[in-house]
C-alpha cells in the first residue's frame, strides 16, 4: 500500500507542484503571493498523502481543479515585468512554463476554457473557480473590527431531539456538551474549532451545533456558527430557517471585499449562523483562499468562539485546503455506524494538523 500510485499521476502533479512552490518562493512576497504559496504547499502536502491513502477518483479531480485554480490566480499574483508572453491566454496558463501542473499544454487550456466558456480555469470534477483579482489581508493587527449585518431568524417549531442543547438544555447529554465545552476551555482554548468525521450521516452537524450552542452559555461575547460543507449544507435545514445570505455566496464576494461587512443569522442571541443556503447556486468546492480570508475577518468581529462545520473527510480534500484556518478539530464517533478502518483512514489523511479529540455519539 506504501508504493501505491493514484490513477492520474500523482508523482507528475505532486512533482509539478513542486516547480509552483519553487517558483512562488523566489518571487517578491506580496500578501497575494503569500497566500498561494501556503496554499500550493497545502496541495503538495495532499498529494503526498496519497503514496498511503489512494485518493478516490472525485478527490483526484477535484485536486486538478485546485491546482490549476491556483497556477492562474499564481499568474494574476506575479509582477507585470516578471510574466511570460504567452499571448491571449497569459491569464489562465499562469507562468510556469510550457505545461502546466496536469501536463496539459497551453492550446490545450484555451480549448477548455472555450468548452467552459471562457475566461477561468477549466471546471473539473462537478465544480470550477473564476480567476478574478483576489484582495489578500495582509496582517491581522492593522485590520478595522470586522462590520455585521445582523438579522434575527425564527427557529422552526420542531426540530430533531438530537439538539439536545435546544430541545433538553437540562439533560444528560446536554451536560455532556457543557462538559465538552468546559474541557476545551482548559485545554488551550481553541477559538476557531472545526467539526468534521470520517464519512457521511455521523452525527458531525448535529455536534456542531450543539458545540456552539453550549460555548453560547458560557461566552462573554457572541459565538459564531460557520457552515464549511458546500456539498451537502444541512444547518439551515436542521434549524429550520433560510440564510438571510448564502455563506457560501459571501466567501465569493468577500474575496473581492474583504472589508464589506458579514451578513449573519442570530436564531438565539449571542449565537449567529452563517449556513449555506441549500437551494442558492454555488460551487460544491469550497475556495480554501477565500475561507482563510473569511476566518481572518470573522475573528476580528468580536466572537469569543467559532465553530466551523466541515464536509467529511474522507469525501474530498477540503477540511485538509481549510485546515489552517481552524486552531483545532474534533472528528464524530457515531455509535453503529463509525467503523475503525474509515477513522484510521481519515485520521492518516488529516495528518499533522492539530487534532483536539472525539465526539462519541449514541
Amino acid at each position: 500500500m506504501a508504493n501505491q500510485q493514484p490513477a492520474g499521476g500523482g508523482t507528475g502533479v505532486e512533482r509539478q507542484l513542486d516547480q509552483l512552490v519553487e517558483r512562488l518562493s523566489i518571487q517578491e512576497q506580496s500578501p497575494a503571493t503569500r497566500a498561494l504559496l501556503i496554499e500550493a504547499r497545502r496541495l503538495r502536502s495532499m498529494i503526498a498523502n496519497w503514496r498511503s491513502v489512494p485518493p478516490t477518483a472525485q478527490a483526484r479531480d477535484e485536486m486538478v481543479a485546485r491546482v490549476l485554480h491556483i497556477s492562474a490566480a499564481a499568474g494574476d499574483s506575479l509582477p507585470q515585468s516578471r510574466r511570460p508572453n504567452t499571448g491571449p491566454h497569459r491569464q489562465t496558463t499562469g507562468n510556469f512554463g510550457p505545461t502546466n501542473t496536469t501536463g496539459l499544454n497551453f492550446d490545450q487550456i484555451a480549448a477548455m476554457n472555450q468548452q467552459n466558456g471562457g475566461g477561468g480555469p477549466p471546471s473539473v470534477g462537478g465544480g470550477g473557480f473564476s480567476s478574478e483579482e483576489t484582495v489578500i489581508t495582509d496582517g491581522l493587527a492593522n485590520l478595522p473590527t470586522t462590520p455585521l449585518d445582523v438579522h434575527q431568524v425564527k427557529l422552526a417549531s420542531e426540530i430533531s431531539g438530537h439538539l439536545v442543547m435546544l430541545t433538553d438544555p437540562t439533560g444528560q447529554r446536554a451536560d455532556a456538551y457543557r462538559a465538552l465545552r468546559h474541557r476545551l476551555t482548559h485545554s488551550g482554548d481553541p477559538r476557531v474549532i472545526g467539526v468534521t468525521s470520517a464519512g457521511r450521516k455521523e452525527g458531525k452537524s448535529t455536534a456542531a451545533i450543539n458545540l456552539a450552542a453550549s460555548l453560547r452559555e458560557g461566552a462573554r461575547g457572541r459565538v459564531l456558527l460557520v457552515e464549511a460543507n458546500t456539498r451537502a449544507p444541512s444547518i439551515a435545514g436542521m434549524l429550520g430557517f433560510t440564510p438571510p445570505v448564502c455563506f457560501a455566496e459571501q466567501l465569493t464576494r468577500h474575496r473581492t471585499q474583504p472589508l464589506e461587512p458579514w451578513v449573519a443569522a442570530e436564531p438565539l442571541a449571542p449565537l449567529h449562523v452563517m449556513a449555506v443556503d441549500p437551494t442558492a447556486k454555488h460551487s460544491p468546492l469550497i475556495d480554501p483562499i477565500a475561507f482563510s480570508i473569511a476566518i481572518d475577518r470573522l475573528r476580528l468581529a468580536g466572537y469569543d468562539y467559532i465553530v466551523v462545520d466541515t464536509s467529511p473527510v474522507l469525501e474530498s480534500a477540503d477540511v485538509n485546503l481549510i485546515a489552517d484556518s481552524m486552531d483545532g478539530i474534533l472528528m464524530t464517533v457515531l455509535a453503529k455506524k463509525s467503523d475503525s478502518k474509515s477513522l484510521r483512514r481519515a485520521m492518516n489523511q488529516l495528518g499533522s494538523m492539530t487534532f483536539i479529540g472525539t465526539i462519541f455519539l449514541e
